[in-house]
């Protein structure tokens, strides 16, 4: 489903967000990224949505090899990626309903179905009481689940979150990963990068841990590697 091959990246500036990363990610599984800040998380999900390339190495998603993609394929590609970014990026100005029925227009879907998919889904996120509100409005709890509801729209095959649990309450964020667990079990592929270590543990994962853009720890190896 996911491989990485000797993966680096090294910014304009020359610093190196990733260093030699090998990772094979199946079907179905769910993997938590961890690692203290700048570690290189963000860089990793980043590469595995094409909103960035490696400098050296192979990042394949489906068996595709996202380094050989032109932007059109890559704007396909991303049709099945979900992706919960840290700060939301939603339309500040437009309403909940809008944010998530927009993205869906661009496959000409009836406004019925349309309409049934985003009230599915809030409901689900138990912010349905807001679909007429105007986002800048929400709070941020809110916005967070928002954005969860739109990358959850397409079914995508492959979810890359950025601390999708960061801004909720325990009850809300324990929905949240109670959805992320179902998409899981039917086979979506689903990245998780978190410090929360109380979702680590109650709702358990492969863990992956991250240090100055090394892969330290893996828990599918049973333990360190690449020290």
């Amino acid at each position: 489903m996911i491989e990485l091959y000797k993966v680096e990246v090294v910014y304009d500036d020359g610093y190196k967000g990733l260093t030699e990363i090998d990772l094979h990610i199946e079907r179905g599984e769910l993997v938590y990224v961890t690692g203290n800040s700048g570690a290189g998380k963000s860089t990793l999900l980043r590469l595995l949505y094409a909103d960035l390339m490696p400098s050296r190495g192979i990042v394949k998603v489906e068996g595709q090899n996202l380094g050989n993609m032109n932007h059109k394929s890559v704007a396909f590609m991303r049709r099945n990626v979900g992706v919960i970014f840290q700060d939301y990026k939603l339309l500040e100005d437009a309403t909940v309903y809008d944010n998530l029925a927009l993205p869906l227009e661009i496959y000409y879907m009836k406004k019925s179905v349309i309409r049934d998919k985003v009230y599915n889904l809030l409901k689900m996120l138990d912010i349905f009481q807001h679909r007429d509100s105007v986002v800048q409005k929400l709070s941020g709890g809110e916005k967070q689940r928002v954005a969860v509801a739109r990358a959850l729209l397409n079914e995508p095959f492959v979810m890359v979150a950025d601390e999708p649990t960061g801004s909720l309450d325990a009850k809300n964020a324990d929905k949240v990963m109670d959805m992320l667990l179902h998409k899981s079990a039917k086979g979506t592929t689903i990245l998780i990068a978190t410090h929360d270590q109380r979702i680590i543990k109650e709702f358990p994962g492969r863990v992956i841990q991250l240090d100055r853009g090394k892969l330290i720890y893996d828990s599918k190896a049973k333990g360190k590697v690449n020290v």
